[in-house]
C-alpha cells in the first residue's frame, strides 16, 4: 500500500529550520551538488529579509511515512507584477524526492496559495527573484554549478512538466577555459575605434569607496536591463544588501568599471567561485570546523564567475564589450584563475550569445523556469 503525502505549511522555528536544512539530507550522497553555507540560507529565508517582508508568501514541507520528503515556496513579487502590469504569483526553493505524489501535492499547496492571491498564473523557480537565484537544471549533470547557481537531480524536469507544467524559459551557462580564449579581429577593431574616437578608460573597481562605487553599479544595472525579459529594477536598499554579502569574497582585481569622458557608462563584475571551497564542507556550517576548510580553500579558488555585464543603454551600440571582455580575461590569466563561466544567458539574449561564442566559451549547462496557467 503506497504511503499517502501529506503538506504542512511552515509555522514555527522548528519548521522553517526542517525547510532550510532539507536539501542537505536529500543531496548528502549527490556529489555533484555543492551545499550553500547554512548562514546565508538562514538570512534568506528568515521572515525579516527584505523580500519576504514586502510580499505575500508561505512555505511547504511535504511528509511521508512520518519524514520530511520536500519543500516548496509560494509567493507573490508585488513589485515584479506592478512593473510589468500582471497577475503572477511565483514558486522557489524546490527540493523533493523522485516521487510524481510528492511533486504533485507541494505544487497543488502552492497553487492554491498563489489563487488565494487572485493570480492567473505561477512561474519559477525563483529564489525568490531574477537577482538571486534561478531555474532548474536540465543538462550539465557531470559537473558541480557555480557559485550562486542551482544544482538538482536529473528528475527534476520531468516531475515538474508531469505536474501541468510548461518550459518557459531556458538560461545558459558558458564554460571558457584559460587556453580557449583569443580577441576577434572584430574585437580588436572596435577596441581600437573606441579608444580613438572616445576618452575611453578601464578601472578597476575601488573598495576604498564601496559605497559610492555602490551607487554607480546600482544605477548601470537597472538602467542596463530594464529592456531584459522579466526584469524589474531593483531597489537600492535590496542592492546595498546583495552587495554587503558579496563583499567578503569578491576579488577587486575583476570588477571592471568602464568610463567614456569620465562618465561610468558599464561594469563587468566577476566573483570568484566559492563553490570550490563550499564543495568541502558538506553540512554548511562554518563552525565549530568548516572554517578551516573554507578560510584556506578561498585562497586557491581557480575559478571564476562572470556575473553581470551592464552597460548603459544609451552607449550599448557602442559595443564596449570589446573593452571589458579582453580586460577580464587577460586579468583572469595574469592572477590565476584557470577557467571561468558566463552565466547566466537567456536564450533568446541574441547579443550575449554571440559575445559569449566570439570568446570561445561553450555552453554546457542550461538551467529552465517553468509555468503554468491556474
Amino acid at each position: 500500500m503506497t504511503s499517502t503525502v501529506s503538506i504542512q505549511p511552515v509555522s514555527c522555528k522548528k519548521d522553517l529550520n526542517l525547510f532550510i536544512q532539507f536539501p542537505y539530507a536529500l543531496n548528502k550522497n549527490n556529489r555533484n551538488w555543492v551545499p550553500p553555507l547554512l548562514l546565508s540560507q538562514k538570512e534568506l529565508l528568515t521572515e525579516k529579509h527584505l523580500f519576504w517582508q514586502r510580499n505575500p508568501h508561505r512555505f511547504f514541507l511535504a511528509f511521508k511515512e512520518g519524514r520530511c520528503v520536500g519543500r516548496i515556496a509560494a509567493f507573490v513579487n508585488r513589485e515584479h507584477n506592478a512593473h510589468h502590469q500582471i497577475n503572477q504569483g511565483c514558486f522557489g526553493f524546490l527540493e523533493a524526492e523522485n516521487d510524481s505524489d510528492i511533486f504533485s501535492q507541494l505544487f497543488s499547496a502552492a497553487e492554491a496559495f498563489i489563487q488565494q492571491n487572485n493570480c492567473t498564473e505561477i512561474i519559477g523557480p525563483l529564489n525568490p527573484s531574477l537577482h538571486y537565484e534561478l531555474g532548474v537544471l536540465v543538462t550539465g549533470f557531470t559537473t558541480p554549478s557555480y557559485f550562486m547557481l542551482t544544482y538538482n537531480y536529473s528528475y527534476y524536469d520531468e516531475q515538474i512538466k508531469l505536474s501541468g507544467y510548461s518550459a518557459l524559459k531556458d538560461f545558459y551557462s558558458y564554460r571558457l577555459e584559460r587556453p580557449q580564449y583569443q580577441p576577434t579581429e572584430k574585437m580588436k577593431r572596435v577596441s581600437a575605434f573606441l579608444h580613438q574616437k572616445y576618452k575611453v578608460h578601464i578601472r578597476q573597481a575601488n573598495l576604498k569607496h564601496f559605497k559610492e562605487e555602490l551607487n554607480i553599479f546600482h544605477s548601470l544595472y537597472n538602467d542596463a536591463f530594464v529592456s531584459h525579459w522579466g526584469f524589474t529594477p531593483m531597489e537600492k536598499e535590496e542592492f546595498f544588501l546583495l552587495a554587503k554579502d558579496l563583499k567578503a569574497i569578491i576579488d577587486p582585481r575583476m570588477i571592471l568599471v568602464a568610463e567614456i569622458n569620465d562618465e561610468p557608462v558599464a561594469f563587468i563584475l566577476c566573483v570568484p567561485n566559492l563553490n570550490e571551497t563550499l564543495q568541502k564542507i558538506k553540512n554548511g556550517r562554518l563552525f565549530p570546523w568548516g572554517i578551516f576548510k573554507f578560510l584556506p580553500g578561498r585562497k586557491k579558488i581557480k575559478s571564476i564567475r562572470v556575473i553581470t555585464a551592464a552597460v548603459k543603454c544609451s552607449h550599448k551600440h557602442l559595443g564596449l564589450g570589446a573593452l571589458l571582455y579582453p580586460e577580464i580575461m587577460k586579468r583572469g590569466a595574469e592572477f590565476n584563475y584557470d577557467e571561468g563561466e558566463l552565466s547566466w544567458v537567456a536564450e533568446d539574449n541574441t547579443m550575449m550569445n554571440h559575445v559569449a561564442n566570439d570568446l570561445g566559451a561553450v555552453p554546457y549547462k542550461t538551467y529552465r523556469l517553468y509555468s503554468k496557467i491556474l
